[in-house]
């Protein structure tokens, strides 16, 4: 189906659009909402494959979870505490430390996921989530490591076959 659209599938263009971008940019086409939605799952699927996402998986069950927890939903061992210093830091002006914490991001929020480019989530990894208490990640994952992680992100919203 995407192959007979005019629609770039290069990695830059994936890389640098988010879902939901791709989605408005084939609103000119005959399409149906939910035939848009699945030439939008098919980029992002084709910007992937099995190993990738199986690397992607066990990287967020190690270094992610604890926060974000263990199906995405920001519901981590770690998230009610982020979220206690979070409301702590807002009452008083004391603990530096504190006040970089919020809860952690839920990502299996359609709006939130599907309106972020890869690129952004790239950035958020690799620089850590400036404000909220993620550690950065840029120094200890390899570049493919961050697009697996990545790519598993998606999975959480689009259903790539086995």
């Amino acid at each position: 189906m995407v192959a007979n659209l005019s629609i770039d599938q290069s990695t830059d263009y994936y890389r640098t659009h988010s879902p939901d971008q791709v989605f408005n940019n084939l609103a000119s086409t005959s399409l149906t909402e939910s035939q848009r939605w699945d030439v939008v799952a098919s980029i992002w699927q084709s910007n992937t494959t099995p190993v990738s996402l199986a690397n992607g998986k066990q990287l967020y069950a190690q270094n992610c979870a604890a926060c974000h927890g263990e199906n995405g939903a920001g519901d981590g061992v770690f998230a009610d505490d982020l979220a206690q210093a979070g409301e702590a830091s807002m009452q008083t002006m004391t603990g530096a430390d504190d006040m970089l914490m919020q809860s952690p991001v839920d990502f299996t929020d359609q709006q939130r996921m599907l309106g972020a480019s890869p690129a952004l989530l790239q950035g958020k990894i690799l620089r850590g989530g400036m404000g909220t208490g993620m550690p950065m990640w840029g120094s200890i994952f390899t570049e493919e490591q961050i697009w697996d992680l990545i790519a598993y992100l998606y999975s959480l919203q689009f259903e790539y076959p086995d």
